[in-house]
């Protein structure tokens, strides 16, 4: 601080034309001494300017006016007082001269300097940069940080990374430098570069995410394509610009591009949309009045544009009874007519049960019901009671609910029908028990197994269901398990790989139920497999100079000859000698067949 204050003084001393220079002799000298004990000068600087060095003029009134006036001795506060003052008045006079300069040269006018001629820092202010400075540089740390977990899957988000990257190393080698303030400031700046670049990424994804969303979105409406074909085009050229966009690196304009795309295929869906329930409802009409082929016409067209539609699926289904519907209609209502309401309500009943969503059939049900419900319940009750004497508990429950919905209210039929479903449940639960212990001793496992499960439905609590389900799972993957791995052993055995076959006899045998049989196929097996498991005497010759070898089983080397213990099989027997062509032999060796001989020598000559 010391220096910057010598620097300005000196400044200005060369500036500061002679007759704007104090011409007070003892300040100067002063001033001349503060100057060269930089200290002073840092020490006065902080101190407050006093009032005496304000301008002020004060005019005095004395009569000695004109005599000799007696110097005034030197102390140490006027030297103090007139070392402040000149001091502030080159500083002033400095600034009003540079000032003055800026105006003529331009405002470039020292500013390589600007941090020279700026006030100097306290101890206090410096700390306060310092740890601002730290604070930022943490800030920028952590950010950075999190910032190199995110994706960066765009050329030009990672070439926004390497700057960003290049930014962090050049702040932190102005930290090292203890440039606090141009540190604070550099850090300050990329951390707001960080956000954005954060932003970005943000952006990104979030348009990356809308193109896919509308690649799947005009997958899913395709079906409006035929409907609206200018919108479907106006969405793929969208959708096509904004990937442009999105490659460049633009990601808003790509997003609203997308968004445009996405609007495009808004009003796709809205026209499909339109067209179904236009068809839907025009077809719920045709069902009303019976016209069976307009309807299903109707239904099949909008189930071609929207194949999920719940409406028009179960409206194909009425569709399809729809002229039965409408006649039985037709019938109940003349019975109404004639005030039959026992076969009004038979017409309405099988309507309603071949169509349960035809409105008019539900609602003659009920009318005739209600005009004849006091026989109906009498009806109902009477056959409840027989059915239940003869434990015909379907029956008997059935009964009670027609009961029960003639009048609702009846607290005896409710508790009735609870009673009959209680009993009825105890029933079916060990009937089913029952079935599944008679297929299970019978070593019926399939069947057994779907009566145990038939019987968990039932009451899921019933332990010996699930115990007997689980049982009879074991034994039907052991069963399946045993007969494969017969099959393979029979497989193997087909192709001459008795070793592999005989392991896969034995596991088999091993797991087998001991209830099970041995079936013709098996037996006829296992005795092939027998014969098959004892090694056979095979006598191999050659002329001693070829290299005699089983592939995959024993090199023999040059021999004369030479007996060997082979299990039964098929073998591959190769025989090579230098200058020679190879000798390739097939072998098979069988039980209860004679010895075989092998004679293999390489004889002929090869070209090489």
């Amino acid at each position: 601080m010391a220096s910057r204050a010598a620097n300005y003084l000196e400044f200005a001393t060369r500036t500061i034309p002679p007759t704007f220079r104090p011409s007070l002799h003892p300040p100067a000298t002063a001033l001349g001494r503060a100057c060269r004990h930089r200290k002073k000068i840092h020490v006065m600087s902080e101190q407050p300017v006093s009032s005496s060095a304000k301008k002020r003029r004060v005019i005095h009134w004395d009569p000695e006016q004109g005599r000799p006036a007696a110097k005034s001795p030197w102390t140490i506060l006027r030297i103090l007082g007139w070392s402040a003052g000149g001091l502030l008045g080159l500083l002033l006079a400095a600034g009003l001269v540079i000032r003055g300069l800026r105006l003529v040269v331009g405002p470039q006018f020292l500013q390589s300097g600007a941090v020279a001629v700026s006030a100097p820092e306290s101890p206090g202010d410096a700390f306060i940069t310092e740890s601002k400075a730290a604070q930022a540089h943490e800030t920028a740390f952590k950010a950075m940080t999190e910032l190199r977990r995110l994706p960066q899957d765009h050329p030009s988000q990672l070439e926004q990374l390497i700057g960003i990257e290049k930014d962090f190393l050049t702040g932190e080698a102005l930290l090292r430098a203890h440039d606090n303030a141009r540190a604070y400031a550099h850090f300050d700046m990329l951390n707001r570069e960080i956000d954005a670049y954060a932003l970005n990424v943000k952006l990104k994804q979030e348009t990356q995410k809308a193109y896919d969303e509308i690649l799947v979105r005009i997958k899913e409406i395709d079906r409006a394509r035929s409907l609206a074909p200018q919108e479907f085009e106006t969405a793929m050229t969208d959708a096509g610009v904004g990937q442009e966009f999105f490659k460049a690196g633009k990601f808003i304009r790509a997003k609203k591009q997308f968004d445009s795309a996405f609007a495009a295929l808004g009003r796709a869906e809205q026209v499909l949309k339109n067209f179904v329930d236009e068809h839907i409802g025009k077809a719920q009409q045709a069902v009303a009045n019976g016209q069976r082929e307009t309807a299903l016409q109707l239904f099949r067209a909008a189930l071609e544009k929207d194949p999920g539609n719940e409406v028009a699926g179960q409206g194909l289904k009425r569709a399809e009874v729809a002229d039965r519907v409408h006649a039985l209609l037709l019938q109940g209502a003349g019975f109404e007519e004639k005030k039959e309401y026992a076969k009004a309500r038979e017409a309405y009943g099988k309507a309603f049960e071949i169509d349960a969503f035809s409105a008019v059939a539900q609602q003659g049900k009920a009318r005739s019901e209600r005009l004849e419900k006091e026989t109906e319940f009498q009806t109902a009750f009477e056959a409840a009671v027989a059915a239940r004497a003869k434990h015909d508990w379907s029956r008997a429950i059935s009964s009670y609910e027609h009961a029960l919905k003639v009048y609702p209210q009846k607290d005896d039929i409710k508790k009735a029908l609870v009673e009959i479903r209680e009993t009825a449940h105890r029933e079916a639960v060990q009937q089913s028990l029952a079935k599944a212990f008679a297929h299970e001793n019978k070593y019926e496992w399939e069947l057994a197994r779907a009566d145990y499960n038939a019987t968990i439905q039932l009451d899921p609590q019933q332990s010996e269901a699930k115990e007997g389900y689980a049982r009879t799972g074991r034994m039907i993957r052991t069963l399946m398990q045993y007969n494969s791995l017969v099959d393979v052993a029979e497989q193997r055995a087909q192709h001459a790989e008795f070793q592999i076959a005989i392991r896969s006899f034995n596991e088999a045998m091993a797991i087998k139920p001991a209830y099970l049989a041995l079936t013709g196929r098996v037996d006829q097996l296992r005795a092939q497999l027998l014969a098959q498991s004892q090694a056979v005497d095979v006598t191999f010759t050659s002329d001693g100079d070829s290299w005699v070898s089983i592939s995959n089983f024993r090199m023999l080397g040059k021999i004369k000859s030479e007996t060997i213990k082979i299990l039964p099989g098929d073998y591959e027997i190769v025989s090579r000698r230098k200058g020679y062509q190879d000798v390739l032999l097939l072998l098979q060796v069988r039980q209860g067949s004679p010895p075989p001989v092998v004679n293999v020598a390489c004889t002929i000559r090869g070209n090489r």
